[in-house]
């Protein structure tokens, strides 16, 4: 038999008569304390991590505080070994060695055994592809080496054609396969974003999508669960529930059903067991011994309203709301590093390739940093060609902006913070352009902010976590 346990959001437990594995755990309810972000497992579990079935290995995709969570990890025996993607940064090798875990890279395209079970980890396509900044997230496939089941997921990494012939490789057909629901609504950041209404048509049809690729390259698989989006916020967040997640995953997974009315599509719940027998799904278990989905009624809603309230004024994610004088020294400091950083990057080019008509009477083709310090809010307008942010008394003139706490963008320039802790109600944009200019800072801040790129302070709030525990 094969088995396979959902844990909810990305997690997994994978389970043969010989071998326990498992993947991206999250075994609190609360996590992202790495981004200061106050994340709870959604839907809610009731979780008893003694019946956890004794672990052969555990596996950790990539270095994302969603599937890379240290408190988690510190629940676990550390006789059990871990395999880390092997393209995450020095920061997360060492703070696990540290815990007193063993580490072993994963290694793409390269096999490890645990008992009778394979994990074949995948990879990326980074350059036909914008995968944001998941360059360490390996996609993978567990398979049971007696012939009993497998599974296959692309974890948060776009599926292409090469990932199919390179799954096909490995398995003759497909056994289990997810498809990863991470789309959001950003519209609560900004008043130039319609509210998104559709978000749950627009997975069906990219699964739909997915799917046909896989059945015609590879087969049609054993089943296919949606997962991801398995957070919810809480305390003064809560309001984001109702404006941030725009994907109904039973809604999905109905559609698909009732296009594909012989296969199984199922919206993982925590618990939720799989288990195959001779390549074929043999049974479906609600629940597991030591996890399940806690009752319905118990579920904070993330139902969108109808006409949603402005949202409340944000704090600042280092809980800071003003700098010294050294801290702005050194913040100015940081952004003339970032000036040259954008040289050649997606907002770059953007600002390149615009006409002196297409940009609004009284704008420049440019863009502000408005950054408040205490009470005061001080701008910094990027000047592509003197390859600096130059500081001015306001941002009116420039055609696109971002307004957040400066401690913030200061400790995000230091790799101290990943950009996401500003996603969540912590600023706010601006565009007069939206049709024609993509402003997309925050994918340019976690290029310069990543762990790959500041392993150093990385390992320091690594080691202030664990400090902690």
């Amino acid at each position: 038999m094969f088995g396979t346990t959902f844990l909810g959001h990305q997690g997994w437990l994978f389970q043969g008569e010989r071998g326990c594995l498992l993947v991206d755990p999250l075994l609190r309810e609360d996590f992202g304390d790495i981004h200061a972000l106050g994340y709870r497992v959604y839907p809610p579990r009731e979780l008893d991590l003694g019946a956890l079935p004794r672990l052969d290995a555990i596996a950790l995709t990539h270095e994302h505080d969603d599937h890379f969570d240290l408190p988690s990890l510190a629940k676990l025996d550390r006789a059990v070994p871990i395999y880390l993607s092997g393209r995450s940064s020095a920061a997360a090798r060492t703070i696990l060695a540290e815990m007193g875990f063993t580490v072993h890279p994963l290694v793409p395209g390269t096999p490890v055994v645990v008992g009778d079970l394979e994990l074949v980890p995948g990879v990326g396509d980074h350059v036909g592809v914008n995968c944001g900044d998941e360059w360490d997230t390996l996609p993978f496939i567990v398979r049971h080496t007696g012939g009993a089941g497998s599974f296959f997921t692309m974890v948060d990494i776009t599926l292409t054609e090469a990932h199919v012939a390179w799954a096909s490789s490995r398995l003759a057909r497909p056994g289990l396969v997810t498809w990863t629901n991470n789309a959001l609504d950003w519209s609560h950041m900004t008043d130039y974003l319609s509210e998104r209404d559709e978000g749950t048509q627009h997975c069906f049809m990219r699964m739909g999508v997915g799917h046909k690729l896989i059945a015609t390259a590879w087969g049609t698989p054993a089943a296919m669960m949606m997962c991801a989006g398995g957070f919810a916020f809480a305390g003064d967040k809560a309001w984001l529930n109702e404006r941030v997640f725009c994907v109904d995953p039973d809604a999905v997974c109905a559609q698909m059903a009732a296009v594909y009315k012989k296969e199984k599509f199922y919206a993982a719940r925590p618990g939720q067991t799989w288990w195959m027998k001779h390549g074929k799904l043999d049974r479906v278990e609600a629940r597991a011994p030591w996890l399940g989905t806690a009752p319905p009624e118990t579920w904070p809603s993330r139902v969108k309203v109808a006409a949603p309230a402005a949202p409340p004024d944000f704090l600042p994610a280092t809980g800071r709301a003003a700098v010294t004088g050294d801290e702005l020294a050194e913040l100015r400091t940081l952004l003339a590093e970032l000036a040259c950083a954008l040289v050649g990057s997606l907002v770059f080019r953007g600002l390149h390739s615009l006409l002196a008509s297409d940009v609004p009477a009284g704008r420049e083709p440019t863009f502000a940093l408005v950054l408040r310090d205490g009470d005061a809010r001080r701008t910094f307008v990027y000047a592509p060609t003197a390859c600096a942010f130059e500081e001015r008394a306001d941002a009116a003139s420039t055609l696109a902006g971002m307004e957040c706490y400066a401690s913030d963008l200061r400790a995000v320039l230091r790799g101290e913070l990943g950009p996401i802790a500003l996603t969540y109600g912590r600023a706010r944009l601006w565009n007069a352009l939206p049709k024609r200019f993509r402003f997309d800072l925050f994918g340019e801040l976690y290029r310069v902010s990543h762990p790959l790129r500041h392993p150093v302070a990385t390992l320091q709030v690594y080691r202030r976590i664990v400090s902690t525990l």
